[in-house]
């Protein structure tokens, strides 16, 4: 089958919506598809796209090199109708994209396709909001199925009129090399966290954890290069380690040095920029990842993340996890007997390794 996947976003780049988008990809061309991937002409151009995402079945790109920088007002629109055209789209058996407009006019052309949705409608511009709320544009057949990551997000979009039969839900999965270890005994605890430093994802709570935490040694890798230097002029512990931003390709063998990873967001979560607040949808990449790599992780408890997280079962979650001293205490009774936790890690593990990038990838194409 010819597939395109249309994508606005910049890659290579930290982007976690790249990075889901590259290994899609790939699962598609393991599969014998034909895939072709658009992208505007953005992110690390020096760095080579498939060395940086660690892909091994590649697969053929397009760049559109008149958008230099994210598309956004009237180069939205824009960019969706030049990446249509460079598709050479009467040749193309299948779209999927997460571009609202690029969705309408695929509906226009009569191509069949699939679209991907991570967050509300309030955060498209006023014309594609309109059009989806009063035209019911999702609803067209064109639009085969639609692809949330959660059921809070599939409600959501039901509320907006859509048809209930015409949403599945796929949560995010991991395309890490599958990795669990026994418990092994030892004077310090490694605990990590791998992501943006934005205030919403909790960072603030981890190098104050640190600290206090003697007796353990943390490790943070993200943000730039200024980032972790102005943090490290105020974060000066012995027992805390800040790196920048690592690509995909290098997390295995990081991941695996560390024992208990952290997710501590706050009651509103930001994404790229530091704007916008998808607490209530969201579906976080690296909860799959820190799974699948059979570490414990302590997380916030959100009512979105409780659709794959069990408290106890296959993770801890934090309930009152604005308060310093929950996530303190829990960490501290880590620390006296750690192999207590074996089975809670092997639960996150075996579902991680059930539900990875290769069993999403065949799950939308059984659509």
């Amino acid at each position: 089958m010819k597939i395109c996947y249309i994508s606005n976003s910049a890659a290579p780049s930290k982007n976690a919506s790249s990075l889901q988008t590259s290994k899609l990809c790939e699962g598609l061309t393991k599969q014998g598809n034909n895939v072709l991937l658009i992208l505007p002409n953005t992110g690390d151009l020096k760095k080579n796209y498939f060395s940086f995402y660690n892909i091994k079945s590649r697969f053929k790109i397009i760049r559109i090199k008149f958008f230099k920088k994210f598309p956004t007002g009237i180069y939205y629109y824009l960019y969706s109708i030049v990446s249509i055209l460079k598709s050479n789209f009467p040749k193309q058996d299948l779209y999927i994209t997460r571009n609202f407009f690029t969705s309408l006019l695929l509906c226009i052309l009569k191509k069949k396709h699939i679209l991907e949705i991570h967050d509300d409608i309030i955060v498209e511009g006023r014309i594609v909001q309109f059009l989806i709320r009063y035209f019911k544009t999702l609803n067209f057949k064109q639009v085969i199925k639609i692809i949330t990551t959660t059921h809070s997000l599939k409600k959501r979009y039901v509320e907006y009129g859509i048809n209930k039969n015409k949403i599945s839900v796929l949560h995010n999965a991991s395309s890490l090399t599958p990795f669990f270890s026994k418990p092994k005994k030892k004077k310090k605890l490694n605990i990590g966290y791998f992501g943006s430093l934005f205030k919403s994802r909790g960072i603030e709570l981890i190098l104050d954890l640190s600290k206090k935490d003697k007796k353990n040694n943390y490790f943070v890798y993200g943000g730039s290069k200024n980032d972790i230097y102005l943090l490290k002029k105020d974060y000066k512990n012995k027992n805390l380690k800040l790196s920048p931003y690592i690509p995909y390709s290098k997390i295995n063998s990081k991941i695996k040095k560390i024992d208990v990873c952290l997710l501590p967001y706050t009651s509103k979560v930001t994404v790229s920029g530091d704007v916008g607040d998808i607490s209530k949808y969201t579906s976080p990449l690296k909860v799959f990842d820190y799974m699948i790599c059979g570490k414990l992780l302590i997380c916030s408890n959100l009512k979105v993340l409780r659709e794959v997280l069990k408290d106890r079962k296959n993770s801890l979650l934090i309930k009152n996890y604005n308060k310093f001293d929950k996530w303190y205490q829990v960490i501290k009774a880590i620390t006296k007997n750690y192999s207590n936790y074996e089975q809670i890690r092997l639960n996150a593990y075996t579902y991680a390794k059930k539900h990875n990038i290769v069993w999403r990838t065949k799950e939308l194409m059984k659509i």
